[in-house]
């Protein structure tokens, strides 16, 4: 994993009452927006902002890829990211 998710704001997505086959869903916390990469790398510098440039401190960083999520990007970050290889 090379950048995990950055948030500006986080949702509680309710848990989910029992469904007809049996499965269950407990609440979870979601991302609303477009959310940011922020690098991994265990140097310091490299985890003080997002790849767009806002600062790692403005951010929720989730412990998830974000380049393998299936959610709304920033614009800026996805170029970045793209420009990086």
């Amino acid at each position: 994993m090379r950048y995990k998710v950055g948030a500006e704001q986080l949702e509680q997505v309710p848990s989910m009452v029992r469904r007809p086959n049996g499965v269950f869903r407990s609440a979870r916390i979601t991302p609303i927006g477009p959310t940011h990469a922020v690098a991994t790398a265990s140097d310091a510098t490299a985890s003080d902002a997002a790849a767009c440039g806002i600062p790692a401190r403005r951010l929720h960083l989730l412990d998830q890829d974000w380049e393998a999520t299936f959610i709304e990007k920033c614009p800026a970050c996805f170029n970045a990211v793209l420009a990086d290889g």
